[in-house]
């Protein structure tokens, strides 16, 4: 993080933290958030939670939050993860928490052996930490959802290269 001097701590995400970080993404996306495309997806898939983070202040209140879903494209079977909602509280933006919960995030699911992650996100942002419109070409929300933000990164392997088909949650 780029400023240390607010003691912030770095967590997996815990059931305790659900209520807590569902204000924090209110707060940040407000609450109609959950009429985007990347909710009808998220809603239907299982969270990971070894994936999924927390960054507390010195009060223990969530600052920061990312999570990951278990999703596929249908017709294939490799491993892979719809990140997000990514969110940091207004007071900490520009402070770097974003950038450390993808990098923490990417790393840890490398580590896992996922291998793929895609977004719903602007591509301005993401691309930093390697995500591309590429990757997503042949790969479709599906239910006539928006693909336009749909952004993909290969982890292990090089498998959205090739990919085709909609995106669905995992069994």
């Amino acid at each position: 993080m780029k400023n240390i001097q607010y003691n912030l701590r770095l967590l997996l995400e815990d059931n305790g933290d659900h209520i807590e970080v569902e204000q924090l993404l209110d707060l940040v996306f407000t609450p109609k958030r959950k009429l985007l495309s990347s909710y009808q997806l998220r809603g239907s898939a299982n969270k990971v939670n070894k994936l999924s983070y927390v960054i507390k202040d010195p009060s223990d209140s969530a600052v920061g939050s990312i999570r990951f879903w278990n999703i596929r494209i249908d017709g294939h079977s490799s491993r892979g993860l719809l990140l997000g909602p990514l969110a940091v509280h207004p007071i900490y933006q520009s402070e770097g928490l974003g950038e450390k919960l993808v990098l923490n995030s990417i790393e840890k699911a490398a580590a896992h052996n996922w291998n793929w992650v895609i977004l719903v996100g602007d591509i301005d942002y993401y691309s930093k930490f390697g995500f591309s419109k590429k990757p997503t070409r042949g790969i479709s929300l599906g239910d006539g959802l928006d693909d336009a933000r749909l952004l993909g990164l290969d982890i292990n392997g090089s498998f959205l290269k090739e990919a085709n088909g909609i995106l669905t949650k995992a069994n």
